[in-house]
């Protein structure tokens, strides 16, 4: 799989830096691309923040999301295990990365990067 990030060079909202596309090259999903995650600003100069697509649910008292990036043990809701929880985060902390990496070589076009599948 390749990771493509398209970079918001001073566009709308001007918090978000970039969105990200996973462009699958191998396998049942090749030619096909996975689309919905981005790269925000963090509040108060902490690292950006990543999100991954979601969905949202009402409760009694408001709004939630519900992430559609799960652990493939996961069943619902619920049933999220923490390897599960912790997959996710290392997905979400290796686009940061990659995304840090980008913005350090200045103003550059969109770029992509390959990610080795495991």
């Amino acid at each position: 799989m390749r990771v493509h990030y398209v970079l918001n060079h001073g566009g709308c909202p001007v918090s978000k830096l970039a969105d990200v596309e996973i462009h699958f090259e191998e396998g049942l999903l090749a030619g096909l691309k996975l689309v919905g995650c981005s790269v925000w600003k963090a509040k108060k100069g902490e690292a950006p923040t990543v999100l991954v697509p979601s969905r949202s649910y009402a409760t009694g008292g408001g709004v939630r999301y519900f992430e559609l990036l799960r652990g493939s043990n996961a069943s619902g809701l619920t049933n999220e295990t923490t390897d599960d929880r912790q997959a996710v985060k290392r997905f979400k902390e290796y686009l940061r990365a990659e995304y840090l990496k980008i913005a350090a070589l200045g103003d550059v076009g969109d770029v992509s990067g390959k990610a080795v599948a495991r």
